[in-house]
């Protein structure tokens, strides 16, 4: 294919077509104060003078120390991780239609899906997704294609942006219903559920540690999920995982997530990727593809594109999904990232993960002004909420000029309310989080800067 570049003319009528008079206009988007001003460098620079120029721009950049998650984490990446995505051979890889020139890309693929089904404890899992919200909505058309019901029920504690990606994904093709969360406690309560659960329910999407950081009784949803035949997905942080039950084991028929926590940079929100894990009963109606291990017959192991559901390309009317490409390379990083934590690396990380956010816990709601939005005993992973007296934009400023990015402020973010319908216990939820902050800490955090946090907390 030739490579025709636009000139002066067609740049003109694209600008015009757009309606705006200049390509400056396009980024006005950015804050003024955070864009970056001219460089002002003078032609005939060597490499060096160029490189030792940016170096001293960027030093200028602050790094912070984050108390903020809310679907992307700030977690320690091992450098094994980018020496082997970092691989050319992987780095500049593309979608493997061809087996037999695919087979190391193919090969991390089996092997991704093989961790992803060791840690959701499901049969089979695909080969990786965009990202958690689109998973989500994924796997509730697949609950729709295989029951053939016409209704859906969400958890309202479920990511705010992911329910609206959901929304967005089944507005013509089931009726969504939310379930309220109890104001008590954060969580979906077992009478809210069986209220709202019948026989035209085709699934029930549940999140734990849901939005508000708080673990969800999923064992107790999914019975009464399965007991009205409907399929029970599982929204999961998979690093959770090492230190709680796995889908599999409540009987889950479907679990999905968010992989950034498995070696993918925080990156201002990207690159992520989604998983997703299906009991065996329903892997012939996922998305995407499934890799499988074969041998030929000379007895060499080999491997191929078992089942490929995006059929789009050649059949578009049969197709199952519309997801054109999977995430493989953060799936490659979140493969490395398993394996080289092992069994008992991966499960101390969630138990420091625990153990911190925990002491963090304990020290700020025991400052004046500051409480436990959900009492003290409630299980939480790494994020938990803390309710207070003081200015919330007064907080986070005075901590931001202390290089920390503080919680998030759950009366602008937890905006559900601007996507689905209201009840007026959703409304009394929503105000009563007027004056609450989601708080996050990993194990990057170390006890003498959750200190200072607190230090920090107790003298605004």
């Amino acid at each position: 294919m030739n490579y025709t570049s636009q000139n002066q003319k067609d740049k003109k009528e694209m600008i015009k077509t757009i309606g705006v008079n200049d390509v400056s206009e396009l980024f006005d988007v950015v804050p003024k104060d955070l864009r970056a001003k001219e460089l002002n460098i003078s032609g005939g620079k060597t490499e060096q003078e160029l490189l030792n120029c940016f170096s001293d721009i960027a030093s200028k950049n602050r790094v912070l120390r984050s108390f903020r998650g809310a679907g992307v984490y700030d977690h320690f990446i091992p450098s094994l991780v980018g020496e082997i995505t970092g691989r050319s051979e992987f780095w500049t890889a593309y979608t493997p239609y061809q087996a037999e020139a695919s087979q190391g890309t193919l090969q991390t693929v089996f092997e991704y899906q093989s961790l992803i089904c060791a840690l959701t404890g499901l049969d089979t899992s695909n080969a990786s997704l965009y990202d958690g919200a689109t998973a989500i909505a994924e796997a509730a058309l697949l609950a729709l294609r295989v029951n053939r019901k016409d209704k859906i029920l969400i958890s309202s504690a479920l990511h705010p942006e992911y329910i609206k990606v959901v929304k967005t994904y089944l507005e013509s093709k089931a009726k969504l219903v939310f379930l309220d969360v109890s104001s008590f406690n954060g969580t979906i309560e077992k009478e809210t559920l069986d209220a709202n659960l019948d026989e035209n329910t085709a699934a029930v999407i549940m999140q734990s540690p849901n939005y508000f950081g708080v673990v969800e009784d999923m064992q107790v949803m999914s019975v009464v999920t399965r007991n009205k035949n409907s399929l029970f997905v599982a929204v999961v942080n998979p690093l959770s995982l090492g230190i709680f039950k796995a889908p599999g084991e409540y009987n889950a028929d479907i679990a999905v997530g968010e992989g950034q926590v498995l070696g993918s940079s925080m990156n201002v929100g990207g690159a992520t990727f989604g998983f997703m894990a299906v009991k065996k009963a329903l892997e012939w109606k996922m998305p995407g593809r499934i890799v499988g291990q074969t041998f030929d017959k000379r007895g060499n192991r080999g491997f191929v594109l078992t089942l490929q559901s995006r059929e789009q390309h050649i059949r578009r009317e049969k197709a199952t999904s519309n997801i054109c490409t999977n995430a493989s390379l953060n799936a490659l990083a979140g493969c490395v990232f398993l394996s080289g934590w092992g069994n008992y690396g991966f499960k101390k990380l969630a138990e420091i993960n625990v153990s911190k956010a925990r002491y963090a816990f304990d020290r700020i709601k025991s400052l004046k002004g500051f409480r436990s939005k959900f009492g003290k005993d409630r299980v939480f992973f790494n994020e938990f909420v803390i309710e207070t007296e003081k200015d919330i934009n007064k907080i986070n400023e005075v901590l931001l000029e202390n290089d920390i990015l503080g919680p998030l402020d759950l009366s602008n973010h937890y905006n559900v309310l601007d996507c689905i319908p209201v009840s007026l216990n959703l409304l009394r939820m929503r105000m009563s989080f007027k004056n609450c902050l989601l708080f996050c800490v990993t194990e990057q955090r170390t006890k003498c800067e959750i200190d200072k946090l607190t230090e920090i907390l107790s003298k605004i």
